[in-house]
């Protein structure tokens, strides 16, 4: 049986955290919290400990070879207010502006906690996937780099083994263009669908939708204006007939924006 009461740990780095979520038995992460302390709050989560990450160190937004590293715990607010992220993932920056739920949630919400989430209406998976990001993980038995479609194996599943720790997103710098759009039904409510696109000389290279399935999904670029969806994504927001007919359209609007028309 779940206990309704945990411990608190709140670990001064990645190698501490992982060594608590090892041991753990029914071990929950916390990063900004947008997701976790309201389910915490209603029960619907019931860990024996929860790991707090804000004194982790895990917030860092730096240049490298060619890339852009962003740590796990860096909020919408850093991604928005880095001017490396601006100039060097300008997909990234807007998509992070327009995040749901005002600045409360950009102050507080995290990259990579909304990544391990893994919800299909949120803004973050699609946009990972079409700027070609990689995960970096730490566990008990060492780190792993893994591509973003990777690790989400399915709606709020990753494939995180026991006691690992998502600590670093590493990202290509953005070359070319892009378009971002999304369907929502108020400027409150969750994404119903979105579309993320990149474009280099006019030529579309990476075209990806969000919402419209389990995980994001990847078209050929000469597919754009029409998306074959699998398993399409159900629930409150919209049935999974409405998300398949609007699918199309949404890749066809991003594909126009990133390639200027």
């Amino acid at each position: 049986m779940i206990p309704t009461r945990f411990a608190y740990e709140a670990p001064g780095g990645a190698e501490e955290a992982v060594a608590i979520l090892d041991a753990a038995a029914e071990p929950r992460v916390l990063a900004g919290g947008t997701w976790v302390v309201p389910e915490l709050g209603s029960g619907a989560s019931r860990p024996d400990v929860v790991v707090d990450l804000r004194r982790a160190g895990l917030g860092t937004i730096a240049a490298g070879e060619g890339t852009v590293m962003v740590g796990a715990t860096a909020t919408y607010a850093d991604l928005i207010g880095s001017a490396l992220v601006r100039e060097r993932l300008p997909l990234l920056h807007e998509m992070a502006g327009g995040i749901t739920g005002g600045w409360a949630i950009r102050g507080q919400g995290t990259i990579g906690g909304s990544l391990i989430a893994a919800r299909p209406q949120s803004d973050v998976p699609a946009v990972l996937v079409a700027l070609g990001a990689v995960a970096h993980v730490a566990g008990a038995d060492g780190g792993r780099a893994l591509p973003v479609p990777d690790l989400l194996t399915g709606p709020m599943q990753t494939g995180l083994a026991r006691g690992e720790l998502l600590t670093a997103l590493e990202l290509p710098v953005q070359i070319g263009t892009h378009g971002y759009v999304k369907l929502k039904r108020g400027a409150s409510s969750w994404p119903i669908a979105t579309a993320a696109a990149v474009a280099v000389d006019g030529v579309l290279t990476r075209l990806v939708l969000g919402g419209v399935a389990g995980t994001p999904v990847e078209l050929e670029p000469e597919d754009a204006t029409m998306a074959e969806i699998h398993d399409p994504w159900d629930d409150e927001l919209a049935p999974a007939a409405y998300r398949v007919a609007v699918a199309g359209p949404l890749a066809a609007r991003a594909r126009r924006k990133a390639i200027g028309g």
